[in-house]
């Protein structure tokens, strides 16, 4: 846009000047005059009319030749400033802005006020051209509502926008360009200027630069109808309703007709402002891969509420109102809107999986919607006080595992991890867990993430000093590294039975994701005191947990997982907050980051970084089957 704008001013000079260019003054154009000065002498005056008359013909060459010879020859004749200012303003046209400034400096230094606000009025266009904007700017903006002459003021304004535009400044820009089409310029002008209008707002602005523009922008003008719909639409996706109701609200009043797109905003906002305590938002992966574990996750919310095969009893009842979000991050973040703007629900449980829900968060956080999350991402509640967290964070599993293999006596550690991700951080947070606890981690061993084969990491392994061993990997990648390690003579034994001279043991610890009841079946032999987190497994529940596992059985004729209790702990606490007076999102968010109640899962209520106050439970593997282990 910036060399287009050169382009245009150079072209508008050229125009304005009546020179030979293709481009003729139309019936409104005014042309600029040169100043009314005097001199005593009548050759002088003649051989002045002469330059003029060439300049007025268009004849450009014989001008700026004359001009030039008058200067020459009579450099002390009071009409050498017009001299200087008729040869500037050729030299402008031709685009030769620094020769230009070389004349016009003389004319802005001249003791007649009207005769220097010509030279400092053209140096101000010389210096834009130079691309000096800073110094162009400081030139023009006093003449902004002084000009009269329409030409003048085109080159003004043109000239003002194409310093600010090439400055980063579009709002500046913005008003110059609408200031030209509320002022008494051609009509060509103005509609040169509303072309560039379109083109500006269109251009990639900040939501700031926009917010500004619609702020400061008169009404009345061609730009502030094009820069109000689009921080409408700006407002909107950053969740700012106020602002969306605001701006619509104003449109309106200016007559302005809004598309169907905006219309729809406007009617959503206004449906967001106020939240219904009775329902509940979900976004859940109930087709595709995940979906299995979506409608375990769904049947746990409506097993909080009450509410039975075919949703709520009556139309006053809690409701939950469900969105599939197919395992998209797109689909996870419309869904949220869709829950807030058209069903107005107080909070959001989901969804599952990191990716979607990273996308749902930072819409709910944006539209100012509580959201608990049943996903694993730990820094999900970085994105804002909106959000919440079920699920426990990789450091909150390893510090209950940790503390219940110091339990037993473990001082040295060591881990096993995949090169992966996930394996990645689980191991980070290990070491943090045991650093955390005054113990010592002896060694840290990474292995291929497509590994099938672990001799020689069970071998290595076997020559370290410790006697605890974290393992950061799922179930089936467990039941090969178990048969490994214990063929390299480390064993896990419950108590730490007695070793035999090729075997060592050590307790062995694992993630909720390596828990699986076929470990017991497959390699339990190898595992026999190992010591998984487990934070729900319906065999091992008690009181509330109890509860829970013997109604979603005897209502939906299933064994629930995790991922329902989770739900179910998720809607509670959402409920807890409405029954206690909770009726907007901000009263409900603040109750949420302080109800404390018994819970299915270990969490209990939400820690300062509102994931769970409890991460886990620990089961241990004896003799083939898990039991929970207690508190010691």
């Amino acid at each position: 846009m910036t060399r287009l704008w050169h382009r245009l001013t150079v072209a508008t000079l050229a125009c304005l000047l009546v020179l030979s260019l293709g481009c003729p003054p139309s019936a409104e154009t005014t042309t600029i005059n040169l100043p009314a000065l005097t001199s005593d002498d009548p050759e002088a005056e003649a051989e002045m009319d002469s330059a003029r008359a060439a300049l007025s013909a268009g004849d450009l060459e014989d001008a700026k030749r004359r001009f030039e010879l008058f200067l020459a020859q009579r450099p002390d004749d009071p009409l050498t400033p017009v001299a200087h200012l008729g040869l500037a303003r050729i030299l402008l046209a031709e685009g030769e802005p620094e020769s230009a400034r070389s004349h016009l400096t003389v004319v802005a230094d001249h003791p007649d006020d009207a005769i220097a606000e010509k030279g400092r009025f053209y140096d101000g266009v010389a210096l834009q051209m130079l691309g000096q904007n800073e110094e162009a700017l400081a030139r023009l903006r006093p003449f902004v509502g002084v000009t009269v002459d329409p030409t003048e003021t085109t080159i003004l304004l043109e000239t003002i926008a194409a310093a600010a535009d090439q400055l980063g400044d579009p709002v500046m820009a913005i008003e110059a360009l609408d200031a030209l089409t509320r002022a008494p310029v051609s009509e060509e002008a103005k509609e040169g200027a509303r072309q560039r209008i379109v083109e500006l707002v269109d251009q990639p602005h900040t939501p700031e630069e926009i917010r500004r523009a619609a702020d400061e922008l008169p009404h009345d003008g061609a730009a502030w109808p094009l820069v109000a719909q689009r921080s409408l639409r700006q407002s909107y996706e950053s969740g700012d309703m106020v602002r969306v109701h605001q701006l619509a609200e104003e449109l309106r009043q200016e007559g302005i007709e809004l598309d169907d797109e905006l219309i729809e905003m406007a009617v959503r906002a206004d449906r967001s402002q106020e939240a219904d305590p009775r329902t509940i938002g979900a976004i859940l992966p109930l087709s595709g891969r995940g979906r299995e574990v979506g409608q375990l996750a769904l049947k746990g919310m409506m097993l909080a509420l009450g509410a039975g095969h075919r949703g709520p009893t009556s139309a006053d009842s809690p409701q939950i109102v469900f969105r599939d979000d197919g395992g998209e991050p797109s689909r996870a973040r419309a869904a949220v809107e869709e829950l807030v703007t058209l069903h107005r629900v107080i909070a959001i449980v989901g969804p599952l999986s990191g990716a979607t829900a990273d996308a749902a968060a930072r819409r709910a956080q944006e539209l100012g919607v509580p959201l608990v999350a049943l996903s694993p991402n730990a820094d999900l509640t970085e994105i804002g006080s909106m959000v919440h967290r079920m699920f426990m964070s990789p450091r909150g599993e390893t510090d209950a595992l940790v503390r219940a293999a110091a339990a037993r006596g473990a001082t040295r550690f060591a881990v096993l991890h995949p090169e992966s991700g996930f394996g990645t951080a689980m191991a980070d947070a290990f070491a943090e867990s045991v650093a955390a606890a005054g113990a010592e981690l002896v060694v840290r061993r990474a292995y291929d993430g497509a590994a099938t084969t672990f001799g020689s990491d069970a071998t290595a392994l076997r020559d370290e000093a410790f006697d605890a061993l974290f393992i950061a990997d799922a179930a089936s990648r467990v039941a090969l590294l178990a048969p490994a390690l214990a063929s390299a003579g480390l064993w896990s034994t419950a108590g730490g039975s007695a070793s035999s001279r090729d075997r060592r043991s050590v307790t062995m610890l694992f993630p909720s994701v390596a828990f699986s009841e076929s470990l017991a079946r497959s390699t339990g032999r190898y595992l026999d005191g190992a010591l998984f987190s487990a934070p729900y497994w319906a065999p091992v529940a008690t009181g509330r947990g109890r509860e829970f596992t013997d109604a979603f059985q005897e209502r939906f004729g299933l064994s629930p997982n995790a991922f329902a209790a989770w739900a179910y702990d998720a809607v509670s606490l959402i409920r807890r907050g409405v029954d206690g007076g909770a009726v907007t999102r901000a009263e409900l968010a603040n109750d949420l980051h302080r109800t404390r109640m018994e819970t299915v899962t270990p969490g209990g209520g939400f820690g300062p970084d509102r994931g769970p106050l409890e991460s886990t439970r620990i089961l241990t593997l004896t003799n083939g089957a898990f039991t929970l282990v207690t508190a010691e």
